[in-house]
Order: structure tokens, then C-alpha cells, then sequence
């Protein structure tokens, strides 16, 4: 519940891109730096998130994130400015960044089949990614976007009320000792555990997961402008008049459900290296085909989405079950937070770039970048396949 109510929120939040970019007369470039603020923070909040996954009832710190997000959205609700927006995607994105180092992290302990486990947990997060635009979408067709900011704020309250009521087996039941938390021995047994998981291989997964999030955040903020660009035909669906950006956008999520699912049984079966050199390589060559396949009719654009849609959420189960054989479970929501720092951190450096790109080049220069950036991923996982580096769990 928690994962799906995350990804409806952050998924939300490039509709509304749309409609800011027409209310406050501003450029792709600007708008892409206000977003940057909260994804930034969505993902450079994970460290300490991690820090506490630690240390703290998993189910505390998924309330608090339930909470903030519904705080946050309510006061986007009431945003005049894009200073105003800006700050409250700050909120969300300080509290959002609690959900995966603490989700992960209490799944890699407690799962036996984590592969599955985390596949079927994507699938929730991917139901959250799909219906979070659709819902938008057709909410911004009644309401204005204040009002749909807040009922997705209401959302999240009543999800959150809804979970404190359930009783899960929990890594941590005692009470929060914030005074150890803070001591100068667990700070300097953090600085330890952070140096020693970068001395190995997790330092290479760490500059994947960056290049990944780097690309995924570019697609996801900028695929509904990028479409409306290049001009595509909408369609109308039961009284509804949907843009070209918002059924394709929508679609490609629907389709990551699947691509989660297959690559959590493989993680169960086969080592990810492979896989995810397969997974790096397919959004290298979907980039350079999107805008040719734009231009070649229906039928071929709708297999490229099919397939972006796929292995662009293909890709994560198998980076969590690689970021678990790596490290040892001690620290294991430490190394989940470092990795969220990464996609969802500095990763969301690719709204901005991506936004740039739009405002003083074209999609074509765009595009041509992203694959760049998933062929130096490709390299890189063939690096860590192929290295010798120390594994932490040995």
C-alpha cells in the first residue's frame, strides 16, 4: 500500500509539470530545476532514511512517510508560485524518501524468495506509477490541479490511517533511542560501514544505479512535453479526450508491472549481472529508436512503449537482488539508502539536464544522451560481472 501511495505521488507530479508550464508562462528549463528540488531530496533523504532503517520499527518510519507526503501535498494545494511549489515538493520529497530504505531493507531480512518478494513489491509500486496519472488526468479534467492536489493528499491520510492499523513482523519493536542514535560511536561506526561498502563492488553498483536513475528520472518528468512536441494525434476513450503524452505516459507504466514480475523470478534463478546488461542495452536502443518510431505510425510506437514500459522497471528488482548479494544485512538499509541517494538523488539531475536539453536543443539531442548514459551502464555491469573486486558477504 505504502510502495503504490510513494509512486502515485512522484508520478503525479509530471502532469502537473504540464499545466505549470502553461500557468506560470515558464520554460521546460525552469520548470525541470523547481521539480529537481523535491526529487532531489526523494532521493538524497534516503541516507538517512537508511541510517534509520537501521535502528527504527519499520512501521513508524512508513507512517511518517504516509504522513509527510499527505502534509506536503495539502500544502501544494495551496501553492500560488512556483517558489511555493517548489518548497512543498521539497516536504515530499523529504518524506518519500523514508519509503525504500526501510521497504527494502525489511523485505531483504525477512523474505525467503527475495527476487519474487521484490518483484511483487515492484508491481505494487508499478500499480502506483500507472494509476497515478490516470487518476490525475482525469481528475484535472473537473477539477483544477489545487483541488487534485489535495484529494491525493487525502489519499495518502487515509492510507496512512489505514496501516497503523495493520500488524506486520517487524525488524525493530523498541523504543527509539535517539541519544545512542546520535552518539559519536554510531556515527563513526556509520562513517565505517559507508567506507567499507564503498572500498568493494558496491562502489561500481553505486555508479550504476546513479546512471539508471539519471535516465529514468529524464524519461519520466519529460515524456508527456517531449510527446506534445512532436504533435501526436490524441485519442478519445469513454468521454474522455486524452493527449498523446498522457496515454502513452500512462501506458508504458502499466506495461513496468510486467517487467518487474519477469525479473524477479530470474533474480531467483540466475545471478542479475547478465539480465541487467541485457536490461541497460534494450533502453540504450530504445532511446535511439523513440523518435524514428514516432514517425512510422501507430502500431510501431505502440511496440516501442510496450518495451520501454517493460524493461524500464525490468530493471529494478534486479539491481535490489544485486545490491543484496553484495551486502551484508547488518547494514543492509544503510546500503539501500546510499543506492536511493543515488537513482533518486543524484539521479534526478536528469529532470534538470532533461529539461535544459529541451528548452535550448531538441528531443533528438535528448534521446541521443540517454542512450549514452545506458551504454556506460552497460559497460559497467560487464566490469562488475567480469571484476574481481571484494564481495563484502564473503
Amino acid at each position: 500500500m505504502a510502495h503504490a501511495t510513494v509512486h502515485i505521488f512522484e508520478l503525479s507530479i509530471p502532469i502537473f509539470v504540464v499545466v505549470w508550464l502553461l500557468e506560470f508562462n515558464t520554460t521546460p528549463a525552469i520548470i525541470g530545476l523547481t521539480v529537481t528540488v523535491g526529487y532531489g531530496l526523494f532521493g538524497l533523504g534516503s541516507l538517512p532514511s537508511g541510517i534509520l532503517a537501521d535502528h527504527v520499527s519499520s512501521k513508524k518510519l512508513i507512517l511518517l512517510c504516509l504522513f509527510g507526503m499527505a502534509a506536503s501535498f495539502y500544502m501544494l494545494s495551496i501553492s500560488s508560485s512556483l517558489i511555493t511549489i517548489a518548497l512543498a515538493l521539497f516536504l515530499w520529497g523529504s518524506a518519500a524518501s523514508i519509503y525504500h530504505p526501510t521497504g527494502l531493507s525489511l523485505i531483504s531480512r525477512k523474505a525467503e524468495s527475495i527476487g519474487t518478494v521484490y518483484a511483487y513489491h515492484g508491481i505494487a509500486g508499478n500499480i502506483g506509477t500507472a494509476f497515478g496519472p490516470i487518476a490525475t488526468i482525469l481528475l484535472l479534467s473537473s477539477f483544477d490541479w489545487r483541488h487534485v492536489a489535495a484529494i491525493l493528499a487525502t489519499f495518502s491520510l487515509f492510507v496512512a490511517i489505514l496501516s497503523s492499523q495493520l500488524k506486520i513482523e517487524d525488524t525493530f519493536s523498541g523504543p527509539l533511542d535517539l541519544k545512542n542514535l546520535v552518539s559519536s560511536d554510531t556515527i563513526q561506526q556509520t562513517s565505517h560501514n559507508i567506507k567499507s561498502l564503498l572500498a568493494g563492488v558496491f562502489l561500481l553498483i553505486f555508479v550504476l544505479v546513479v546512471s539508471y536513475g539519471f535516465y529514468y528520472r529524464s524519461i519520466l518528468t519529460f515524456l508527456p512535453v517531449v510527446l506534445s512536441l512532436l504533435q501526436v494525434d490524441p485519442i478519445s476513450l469513454i468521454g474522455f479526450s486524452f493527449a498523446s503524452s498522457d496515454y502513452f505516459y500512462a501506458g508504458i507504466l502499466i506495461v513496468g508491472a510486467l517487467g518487474q514480475y519477469v525479473a524477479g523470478k530470474i533474480s531467483d534463478h540466475f545471478k542479475p549481472e547478465f539480465p541487467l546488461l541485457i536490461g541497460y542495452s534494450a533502453l540504450a536502443l530504445l532511446a535511439l529508436l523513440f523518435l524514428p518510431a514516432v514517425q512510422s505510425g501507430v502500431i510501431i510506437f505502440a511496440l516501442l512503449g510496450v518495451a520501454l514500459g517493460f524493461f524500464l522497471f525490468y530493471i529494478q528488482p534486479l539491481q535490489a537482488t544485486l545490491i543484496g548479494l553484495h551486502t551484508p544485512e547488518k547494514t543492509r538499509g544503510l546500503s539501500f539508502g546510499i543506492t536511493f541517494t543515488g537513482v533518486y538523488g543524484i539521479g534526478a539531475i536528469g529532470a534538470a539536464v532533461a529539461g535544459v536539453i529541451l528548452t535550448y536543443f531538441s528531443p533528438l539531442v535528448l534521446f541521443t544522451t540517454l542512450a549514452v548514459v545506458m551504454l556506460f551502464a552497460s559497460s559497467l555491469i560487464y566490469t562488475i560481472k567480469k571484476s574481481k573486486y571484494p564481495d563484502l558477504i564473503s
